[in-house]
């Protein structure tokens, strides 16, 4: 028995997808100060999105750098929420971040900044 074989008779292969790809970052723990007392952390993870998929290459390439720079940046100030101290203010954090992704990148190389997961962990121990 004759099986097809893919590609044979002419036929084109599909269309490979150009867009682009997130490309997620390893996740780090962020502290969470109320009041300058920590109260838990949270364990963030992080993905970024590309202008295009060229771009995929040197966002992997600086990964370490980013990293280094979003731990500096959370430990920092402060990433409560003002009207909701125990939640992630995702809004303000973002803007921070992107403009720490603007410091390590060429502007124009990430089209967005997502948070794929956000776990909030407890201090042990506390009373």
């Amino acid at each position: 028995m004759i099986y097809p074989v893919e590609g044979a008779s002419g036929a084109e292969p599909p269309p490979k997808d150009q867009g682009p790809t997130n490309v997620e970052l390893p996740a780090f723990l962020a502290p969470m100060l109320i009041e300058n007392r920590l109260e838990s952390y949270a364990y963030i993870t992080i993905a970024l999105t590309p202008a295009n998929r060229e771009k995929m290459l040197a966002i992997r390439e600086k990964m370490p750098f980013l990293r280094d720079a979003f731990l500096r940046e959370v430990n920092k100030a402060t990433i409560v929420k003002a009207d909701d101290p125990k939640n992630v203010d995702t809004v303000a954090l973002k803007a921070r971040l992107l403009m720490r992704v603007d410091q390590i990148l060429p502007k124009g190389t990430v089209s967005d900044l997502k948070f794929q997961q956000i776990v909030m962990t407890p201090i042990q121990g506390q009373s």
